[in-house]
């Protein structure tokens, strides 16, 4: 994939990990999982830096637990850790703002 017609990769687990607050929770976790690796939310991605300023992109949830993996943390564990940390996060409905003009019922 070259990227140039602009096509997300499939993400099976984004009903699990979508969202910007799921993505920093996951992100965060990815963090204490390897403290040597910095893991960052960017637009429908995570980059994770390391210490010596290289930097991978993982557009799929999947490939941040590649990366985690070829740097020694368990797939199964950090699989785990990360939906559990995305799982924690709480929906929180908007607030229903009252429109101008309208009587409250």
């Amino acid at each position: 994939m070259c990227g140039a017609c602009a096509a997300m990769p499939d993400e099976p687990m984004a009903a699990l990990v979508a969202g910007p607050r799921r993505r920093i929770a996951v992100a965060a976790a990815a963090s204490r999982l390897s403290p040597r690796l910095r893991v960052r939310v960017a637009a429908r991605a995570w980059t994770v830096a390391e210490r010596t300023g290289r930097v991978t992109v993982c557009r799929t949830f999947a490939e941040l637990l590649d990366v985690l993996a070829d740097r020694g943390v368990s797939r199964a564990v950090a699989e785990a850790a990360l939906l559990r940390a995305a799982a924690s996060v709480q929906h929180t409905p908007r607030p229903v703002l009252p429109h101008p003009g309208v009587a409250a019922p």
